[in-house]
């Protein structure tokens, strides 16, 4: 009998494998126990260790033992409780979700479920060590595999600190490394080459096998850059077979997965399938039931060299790849045409404009539902908290009337964390809207200029707000405001209009997106001023529209600098010199959000080992300030420094002009104030330093 591809790769990549006998002993002796006191083994490590080869390996110890094992991967199914137990559903071939833990009872022997890229699942975490894993009978042996980890509640709880084993992932030993690189054909001759520069990063040393496998001449030179896999997939793009192969793996780091169709279109070819099997036998690209991607720090990397080697080649790709989502997305509806319009949506990621404004949802998918009668005192309580009671009476109203749809956010508790209220309005009369008089106002607004017809709906998207950030640049916000893009392809809808608190700041993101502001409607809650947004889908219709998207995102200009600090690691080394001429600057931008975003501290070990690597930009942003003003605050009560507190506090903190006005609103001469200024900044400087290289 013939074996077919996969079985093929399969082989090659058990082949291959080298090292971790620590590891595969470990999981062996837990997992194969025949009286256990384990049950839940922890993988964790960041990105390009190895963990899914790892975890396949520990599959294929199961499939040795004749262990029935069963895979799910965070990467393919959402962050929800529904969404875990049909994937085990499917994985046992039963009927429905409701028999999964009876049926797992009944098969009375070892069972073994690998759960892959769990930090896409963080949503769900408490859900599973509070309920899901403590209903698996206990021959059921558990391993999850993230990024990140566990959280502190594991180790918190006596019984699971018990129960559970955590295992961090490191880089390979200098022998396994050797061992791989023999295997993978490398010479004898560059191996301490190679282990000097990489250290044992797996990923790494893939990337310098891939070198060698397309040519046996090859010799291994490492450049002076820090960044290993940059470094190394420069010489690896080198290498490849051809142009066309080159394309594909260009496709496949721009494109959120990647399928033999996408390839043979965006590519017009008539058979694209050797170009999808070279790209699934690279040991950077992985695999899942959407297609194949690449692993991050890849994607990252060779996106940024395509768009300062060869901007209309990045445009190229990006509308061939666009009209190929656009074409499925006519063609499909529901849960399938959602899925495209995220696709899509995912190319604009890196547009200058999108992401001051979006924060991709790498924590995992949120939980969405309808509402349900028990969450409206909540809801109202949350409008309440940010908006006042005035419009928390007028939640209360549309949560109640026929027109109104909500949308809920929810958190693991399911306890609603952040909404959205659409108002369906084409249909309402004045006396409907008598508790909302800005509502009233513009249906007052519609009946004059909004001429809609028979049939055409008016979608007004009355509140939107998430608990902890309201209206702020936050995960929740993002999955609103995708959540209202899938709304545009309703049929019938004519006009979409969206309320926004401090309607300016949105002003920028919200033209590129072809809604603009009617000031006619601007109102006010409290002191905060509101304005409302809107398109006339009957003007550009969604797939126009989502043709001018297109061409906005790649008609900006590429910054060469931002594409190439895009490919850094996540945490910059930064030298003594840097880091000082970064908060010079971090001062001087103390209020301007735009510029904090791109400052290297924000990826600094002295940031990013407080908030952690996962933070949002917001969380940053202010623990960075929180720094700042500590410092000055010991500055202030500082016997010997205090003379500096009041420049620093007048120039940055609280400014009140240029330095020659702050000079003489201090009573300063200018010279003596730029002294003091000058040594001020080293004294808030000095400690930060210290705080980074510890």
């Amino acid at each position: 009998m013939a074996k077919r591809i996969f079985d093929l790769l399969k082989e090659a990549r058990s082949a291959a494998f080298v090292g971790r006998e620590k590891e595969l002993d470990f999981f062996s002796n837990l997992a194969f126990a025949e009286d256990p006191s384990v049950y839940l083994l922890y993988v964790h490590g960041p990105g390009g260790q190895g963990k899914t080869t790892l975890l396949n390996r520990f599959r294929e110890l199961c499939e040795e033992k004749q262990v029935l094992c069963l895979r799910l991967d965070g990467r393919e199914i959402t962050a929800h409780p529904s969404s875990i137990m049909e994937a085990l559903m499917n994985a046992l071939e039963l009927s429905v979700a409701t028999q999964v833990f009876e049926t797992l009872e009944n098969l009375n022997s070892k069972i073994v479920i690998f759960i892959d890229t769990y930090e896409k699942l963080t949503p769900i975490d408490d859900w599973m060590r509070q309920e899901f894993l403590p209903q698996l009978p206990d021959h059921v042996f558990t391993v999850i595999v993230s990024r990140n980890p566990p959280a502190q509640h594991w180790l918190a709880d006596p019984g699971w600190k018990a129960l559970l084993r955590v295992m961090q992932l490191r880089n390979l030993s200098p022998d396994e490394s050797i061992e791989f690189l023999a295997k993978k054909g490398v010479p004898e001759s560059d191996h301490r080459a190679a282990l000097d520069f990489t250290h044992g990063h797996p990923l790494a040393l893939s990337l310098i096998a891939e070198i060698y496998a397309y040519d046996v001449d090859q010799r291994f030179d490492p450049s002076t850059s820090p960044d290993i896999v940059r470094s190394l997939l420069d010489l690896f793009l080198e290498q490849v077979p051809g142009p066309a192969h080159r394309a594909a793996l260009e496709i496949c780091v721009l494109a959120l997965n990647t399928t033999e169709p996408l390839l043979q279109e965006a590519m017009e070819l008539m058979d694209a399938m050797p170009l999808f099997d070279w790209l699934r036998q690279l040991s950077f690209i992985e695999s899942n039931k959407l297609g194949l991607y690449p692993h991050d720090l890849v994607r990252e990397a060779v996106t940024a060299d395509i768009r300062w080697r060869n901007p209309q080649w990045y445009a190229d790709l990006h509308d061939r790849i666009r009209n190929f989502y656009i074409k499925r997305i006519r063609e499909a509806g529901g849960e399938v045409q959602r899925r495209y319009l995220l696709e899509l949506t995912y190319l604009h990621r890196l547009s200058p404009v999108v992401k001051q404004f979006f924060e991709w949802q790498e924590n995992g998918s949120n939980w969405i539902e309808g509402v349900v009668r028990s969450d409206l005192p909540l809801l109202e309580k949350m409008v309440e908290k940010h908006e006042g009671s005035t419009s928390a009476a007028i939640f209360k109203y549309w949560a109640e009337h026929p027109a109104s749809q909500i949308w809920v956010w929810r958190d693991t508790f399911k306890v609603p964390i952040a909404f959205v209220l659409k108002i369906e309005a084409q249909g309402l009369d004045a006396e409907a809207a008598k508790p909302d008089p800005n509502v009233g106002k513009l249906l007052a607004y519609r009946d004059q200029h909004l001429h809609l017809r028979s049939g055409e709906q008016l979608a007004l998207f009355r509140f939107w707000m998430a608990e902890d950030t309201y209206q702020s640049v936050s995960n929740l916000q993002s999955s609103i405001f995708l959540s209202i893009v899938q709304y545009y392809f309703t049929p019938g809808l004519a006009i979409s209009m969206l309320s926004c608190g401090r309607p300016n700041y949105w002003q920028q993101m919200l033209n590129y997106a072809d809604l603009y502001q009617i000031s006619d409607l601007d109102f006010v809650v409290g002191d905060v001023p509101f304005g409302w947004y809107a398109h006339d889908w009957r003007k550009r219709p969604p797939f126009d529209w989502l043709d001018l998207l297109g061409k906005r995102e790649i008609g900006d200009p590429i910054n060469q600098d931002t594409m190439l600090n895009n490919a850094l690691p996540e945490v910059m080394i930064l030298s003594e010199a840097e880091f000082s001429n970064s908060v010079e600057l971090a001062l001087k931008n103390y209020h301007q959000r735009d510029f904090l975003m791109d400052n290297p501290l924000i990826r600094s070990r002295l940031v990013l080992k407080e908030t952690g690597v996962d933070a949002d930009i917001a969380s940053r942003i202010a623990f960075l300030k929180k720094q700042l003003e500590t410092e000055l605050k010991h500055i202030e009560a500082s016997p010997t420094d205090n003379k500096f507190y009041r420049v620093l506090y007048r120039t940055y903190f609280n400014p009140v002009g240029s330095q020659e006005k702050t000079a003489d609103f201090l009573n300063m001469s200018f010279s003596t104030y730029r002294r003091y200024l000058k040594t001020g900044v080293e004294r808030i400087t000095a400690p930060l330093w210290r705080q980074e290289i510890e």
